[in-house]
């Protein structure tokens, strides 16, 4: 289906509503002040005009390094990356900034994004420090390191740490890579699908639009939209041939992930790997129970939301906030908290019960009365106090949980008389899960997909 947006109304108090006319990009506009270059500087200046949260949920705030990245190709050619962008976890972003003035460049952007990311790749750390330094003294900005650039914005960042992950991204070429521009074509989608199909080394692809709107001489309104995007893909080797005249030819050779990585061909997140990364070298023993554990947990409809922590989640049947059955830190520890807040105290006593007396451990409540499962210590328990020996019984405590809280809302909407049983059976509850979560997934795909 073709893709069609309407123009945005502006409203003010005592004022007529306006229709805001779209801002020409093309380099027609009598300002002529609209061009690539205006662009670079928009997302070096503002970076929440860059929609990451809705292409990496949690990846963290954009920190923006330079514009202009100059880039070793091969050979004696060189280019330059757009827009480098770091978050404070040492997440990287890189995007090519495009306007469709011809039908060359539209072809060319996704093989010169390609291309540009995997010259970043083959950079350590000095050498992308180095770059970036080079860079803004060539865009006359302060003179700075990457991490400097960092703290300046979060002075709590560790330098070792922040290092040795931006070190890991290079070396994984583990990335946002988009290609951004006013107004992606269709002919634009079905490049991505090149991308989507067969590329690799652990980045993520993203098509984003950028439609800017006058309000005045001197007001605008930015609209982003992420139109086409992939999930993880493995690495590969990317190799780019033909120029903007004769076409350009994209040949992606994947390579096969690191063993150890039993996802199998599901593809995942930045936020996924990143987790599970960490959490294999702090808790090894537990990585691949944990793995086992969320395939299973998945046929009650509890799904893996991966942020900095992974969250055990299941739709609310309230339409509300998501229950919450606990939170996996990346060293291992389980935070069962979660699942006694927004009013659910009671059915996440029960649940905590249960999961305390399995490891010999106790409740910690709070003064609003919430609480947390703890061990006979009273610290936080690991994954390796469930899992694998106790899986069973936490899928059977998840089950209930969520059946206390699902009978709760059906005495609600059906006025049930007090003191009746009102629990759906097990096979009502994995169906009723099942609908929610596939209605929420197929809402999902129809948002990324358009």
């Amino acid at each position: 289906m073709r893709r069609r947006d309407g123009s945005p109304i502006w409203l003010a108090d005592e004022e007529p509503a306006r229709v805001l006319d779209r801002a020409d990009l093309n380099g027609k506009s009598e300002s002529g002040i609209y061009s690539e270059a205006w662009l670079q500087k928009l997302l070096h200046e503002n970076p929440k005009a860059f929609p990451v949260e809705q292409i990496e949920a949690g990846f963290g705030d954009l920190v923006p390094l330079c514009c202009e990245l100059p880039l070793a190709l091969g050979g004696s050619q060189t280019g330059y990356l757009d827009n480098l962008f770091v978050t404070p976890n040492g997440g990287l972003v890189l995007v090519e900034v495009k306007l469709w003035r011809n039908p060359e460049a539209r072809r060319a952007a996704i093989a010169q994004g390609m291309e540009y990311a995997a010259a970043v790749f083959r950079m350590g750390y000095s050498e992308l420090d180095a770059a970036v330094q080079k860079a803004r003294a060539a865009g006359r900005l302060p003179s700075a390191t990457i991490f400097e650039l960092v703290a300046k914005q979060h002075p709590g960042a560790d330098q070792a740490e922040f290092h040795d992950a931006v070190s890991r991204n290079l070396a994984k070429g583990r990335a946002i890579i988009a290609v951004l521009g006013d107004g992606i074509r269709e002919e634009m989608l079905s490049l991505a699908g090149l991308v989507h199909g067969h590329a690799g080394h652990r980045f993520t692809f993203a098509l984003v639009e950028l439609a800017v709107y006058q309000v005045s001489a001197n007001a605008r309104v930015i609209i982003p939209s992420v139109l086409a995007q992939t999930v993880l893909i493995e690495r590969g080797v990317v190799r780019v041939e033909g120029d903007a005249v004769a076409g350009v030819k994209v040949e992606i050779t994947a390579v096969p992930v690191a063993s150890g990585d039993d996802a199998g061909n599901r593809r995942m997140s930045i936020s996924e790997d990143e987790f599970f990364e960490a959490l294999g070298k702090k808790d090894p023993a537990t990585f691949n129970a944990l793995r086992a554990f969320l395939a299973k947990t998945e046929t009650l409809g509890i799904y893996a939301d991966f942020r900095r922590s992974l969250n055990l989640k299941h739709p609310a049947p309230e339409g509300k906030s998501p229950l919450n059955l606990g939170v996996v830190a990346k060293d291992g520890s389980v935070d069962t908290g979660f699942s006694t807040q927004f009013g659910r105290i009671e059915a996440g006593r029960r649940y905590n019960e249960v999961l305390a007396a399995a490891i010999g451990g106790e409740i910690k409540e709070y003064a609003d009365k919430t609480g947390a499962v703890k061990t006979r210590d009273g610290k936080t328990p690991r994954l390796s106090d469930f899992l694998p020996q106790h899986d069973q019984l936490w899928l059977d405590a998840m089950s209930r949980y969520i059946s206390d809280i699902c009978s709760r809302q059906e005495g609600r909407t059906t006025g049930a008389v007090a003191g009746e049983d009102q629990s759906p059976s097990e096979e009502q509850l994995r169906n009723l899960a099942h609908e929610r979560v596939t209605d929420s997934r197929n809402s999902i795909c129809s948002r990324t997909d358009t």
